[in-house]
């Protein structure tokens, strides 16, 4: 009966060692955030393909060094470097996808080409951002006084080149055009020609001389020429 109770007690602890056990892969991966101060929330990393024979992971000193000069996101090369009491025993090369998320906006549906952002069209989600080259938001809020260059799919990060101020004056819109000068003004009626926002030059069109000439944006509705 001790003799049952004994191996039970060795089968026991080789299980437990066993489950607790690390493959190299997986050390170098804890490696990786530690040296890089990675948020375990924030990125996923991946190990693609290793040159490292060794398989098992024996608590021995890991030295990573990158290849590479870019930040650690997407594919990324390193030289990892195992010593074990003090003598190095292997060193290869290691290739890894590093993948980062963030919760930010994103759309709910096909958006086309100027639609502006509301609580209707957009949620945050926690989504994927390797590949992002451009600020994303957080809120929709962040987004005010802009909409959509072109269409957006759905499901999709809101990014900041995605993006373009909201003119004041759109093409088409009936606008007043002010003359002015040191002891006189004139107002005449006329049609932006071309969208602007405020301080910007565009083409208006006065419709009682039906002459296009060029003004300054002053507010949504007025646009000056400059004595």
């Amino acid at each position: 009966m001790k003799l049952f109770y004994k191996i039970l007690c060795i089968l026991l602890l080789v299980v437990t060692v066993s489950t607790e056990a690390k493959t190299i892969n997986q050390a170098i991966v804890a490696q990786m955030f530690l040296d890089n101060q990675l948020d375990s929330g924030q990125y996923e990393i991946e190990i693609v393909s290793s040159r490292i024979k060794q398989k098992e992971y024996n608590n021995e000193d890991l030295f990573i060094k990158p290849l590479t000069l870019k930040k650690p996101i997407g594919l990324y090369t390193v030289l990892v470097t195992i010593v074990s009491n003090g003598e190095e025993t292997e060193s290869s090369q290691v290739r890894m996808r590093i993948r980062k998320f963030e919760t930010v906006l994103v759309s709910t549906d096909r958006l086309k080409r100027h639609t502006e952002l509301s609580n209707l069209n957009t949620t945050v989600e926690r989504v994927e951002v390797t590949n992002l080259r451009s600020k994303s938001y957080l809120s929709v809020e962040e987004t005010l006084g802009y909409r959509l260059k072109g269409t957006v799919q759905k499901s999709i990060p809101i990014t900041s080149s995605m993006l373009v101020k909201i003119p004041d004056i759109v093409s088409g819109r009936e606008t007043t055009i002010i003359y002015a000068g040191s002891i006189f003004k004139i107002t005449a009626d006329g049609v932006a020609l071309q969208p602007g926002s405020i301080g910007d030059f565009i083409k208006v069109k006065n419709k009682t001389s039906k002459k296009i000439i060029v003004a300054r944006v002053i507010d949504s509705h007025h646009v000056a020429v400059d004595p």
